[in-house]
């Protein structure tokens, strides 16, 4: 920070971005923050000089745009290094307490107004101390998009304006180098990456078109502490995947004065959330090595993200439907070994309420209670391919396709997300199949994130020699911990589609338009099997993420990440 070579820059081009309301889905904002980025990389060529990059905008089949920007070297070679980041966000209805929402994408009133609010509290919990705490010191930026993630879009911004642009004599960084550099940025990664799924086969369109060589992709997504040191800086070469287990449960309906005669699928969901939230056994682990260090990585347990009865008004009648579906981060795990797990959590508590029926009928009927003794259960857990097993043989195969064809293109345009489509399939297809209760289904919702397994590369070695001065503040690991676009830029899980075909519900699934309900599907994860990119996450600094609180640590930030960059790319094209 004593000779500052980025600081200035990346700051004032964080400032504008933040000034952009980009909130994920909108289409309308977040396409003027992807022109703004245009605009702010292409500066150096606004005195009238014809720009030296091929730039332009890809479109998402919604309409966002992500922004591309090649930088070429005039020593033509087609390395290319991939510079990428989003530029979407979550919302801010949490800051309607500084009077108005707006206020999320001003910092320096934020900051004013945050000052007020703690000054006059007295009792300020843990996150709010540190948050007053990193506002007095006047090295925090505050804001929605601060960390994540418009600083390191910002970073990406001023080295392609770096490397880009001419001095007095023409002269222009990049073409002292053996290499390309590709700007990406990229709407809706806060949503179902829509924006880097879309981008996928117009990478593989250029790299064919410029006759280019990817080297890895440099993503610059936020990092935050690990652990209550916060004075170690992380930067990954892997990336953590995602599951989102999926349950429809089939409970039998009763009235509440004969309540042992049936069985609650709410009771139902709660046992299975009991028996998976934050369970051990479900956490995902990985060892390997990076460069000569070994390294053990370990995902944190799964929680339930929905829970709930599906009765549409308020009867004196137990639920007869229910749905659950979990936060499942991964490291190795497949879709095939995770659903086996699923299944054996659901006959776990299934059994358990069951069971628990019993008990409470016989210590009921010990008080002197009489009521009818409860039916032996013949309970069912049963997969999403079985289901449609089951429903074909009921149906015919034919009739079981126009059915769903049907139910796609009838609940596509009512339903709130994919999540519940996928809920009113499985419900569908149940009713077919004739199941009997008590059941549970187990099948996968959207979104699926693959993960990306470490390992060394080009990019990797030029980075371990950048950073070797830094080894006590800036450590090295392997998996980044939070949900990212680089699941789509190389795909590690060969039988990845496989198990999404039996198990997915809206995989490969188009409505009458041809569109596809969700867009992984399998012609798009063999487009991410050809890209095959290496990853690497070098990003900014910050803590509360998401949150009210959401801010950036300007000084490694806006300083030292952008010269590790800078200097790990010299470092591979100088080769």
């Amino acid at each position: 920070m004593q000779n500052k070579i980025w600081f200035d820059e990346v700051l004032q081009l964080t400032k504008a971005l933040m000034g952009i309301s980009s909130i994920s889905p909108n289409i309308e904002d977040e396409n003027k923050c992807a022109d703004a980025i245009r605009d702010l990389t292409l500066a150096p060529y606004q005195n009238g000089k014809q720009p030296d990059v091929l730039s332009g905008f890809w479109f998402t089949e919604d309409g966002r745009k992500n922004f591309a920007c090649l930088l070429k070297s005039k020593k033509n070679s087609g390395k290319t290094i991939i510079l990428m980041g989003h530029f979407d966000t979550v919302g801010v209805d949490d800051f309607s307490r500084y009077g108005n929402v707006q206020i999320a994408f001003q910092p320096k009133q934020l900051a004013e107004e945050m000052k007020k609010h703690f000054q006059l509290k007295s009792d300020l919990d843990i996150s709010e101390q540190s948050a007053w705490t990193h506002l007095q010191t006047g090295d925090w930026l505050f804001g929605r998009g601060s960390v994540d993630m418009k600083s390191g879009v910002a970073i990406n911004i001023a080295l392609m304006r770096a490397f880009a642009k001419p001095d007095e004599n023409d002269h222009r960084l990049i073409d002292e180098l053996d290499g390309n550099i590709l700007l990406l940025a990229c709407p809706d990664e806060e949503t179902e990456s829509v924006g880097v799924l879309s981008a996928v086969p117009d990478l593989l369109k250029l790299r064919e078109k410029e006759n280019l060589e990817y080297i890895g992709v440099i993503n610059t997504d936020y990092i935050a502490p690990r652990d209550e040191n916060e004075n170690i800086r992380f930067i990954y070469s892997g990336t953590v995947g995602k599951l989102l287990p999926s349950f429809y449960i089939l409970g039998v309906r009763t009235h509440v004065g004969e309540i042992f005669r049936g069985i609650d699928a709410s009771q139902i969901a709660a046992e299975l959330v009991r028996e998976i939230n934050l369970n051990p056994a479900w956490i995902d682990s990985w060892t390997g090595s990076l460069g000569n260090e070994g390294l053990t990585e370990i995902a944190v347990p799964p929680v339930a993200l929905q829970m709930r009865d599906l009765k549409p008004s308020y009867n004196a009648e137990t639920a007869g439907e229910a749905f659950v579906y979990v936060n499942w981060l991964t490291l190795q795990m497949n879709p095939l070994d995770a659903m086996k797990m699923m299944r054996d959590s659901a006959k776990q508590a299934l059994g358990q309420v069951v069971r628990r029926v019993e008990e409470s009928y016989q210590e009921f009927n010990k008080l002197g209670g009489q009521l009818q003794k409860p039916p032996t259960w013949n309970q069912i857990v049963i997969s999403y391919d079985e289901l449609l097993q089951k429903a074909s043989k009921e149906m015919g195969d034919e009739n079981l396709n126009q059915l769903l064809k049907d139910k796609v293109n009838e609940y596509s345009s009512k339903v709130k997300d994919s999540r519940e489509l996928s809920c009113l399939l499985v419900a569908e297809l149940a009713k077919a199949a004739k199941l009997s209760r008590p059941a549970i289904v187990t099948f996968f919702s959207p979104p699926y994130y693959p993960s990306v397994i470490p390992q060394e590369n080009e990019l990797t070695q030029a980075l371990a020699s950048v950073i070797g001065e830094f080894e006590d503040e800036i450590q090295y690991r392997g998996f980044f911990p939070y949900i990212s676009d680089l699941s789509y830029l190389r795909l590690d899980h060969a039988d990845a589609s496989e198990s999404l075909k039996k198990f997915m519900p809206l995989f490969d699934v188009a409505k009458e338009d041809k569109k596809k309900v969700y867009l992984l599907d399998s012609d798009k994860l063999k487009e991410i099997q050809a890209l095959n990119c290496p990853v690497i996450n070098i990003g900014p600094f910050g803590r509360d993420a998401h949150g009210l609180y959401e801010r950036v640590y300007m000084p490694y930030s806006f300083e030292t990440v952008p010269q590790i960059i800078c200097q790990t790319i010299k470092q591979v094209f100088s080769k």
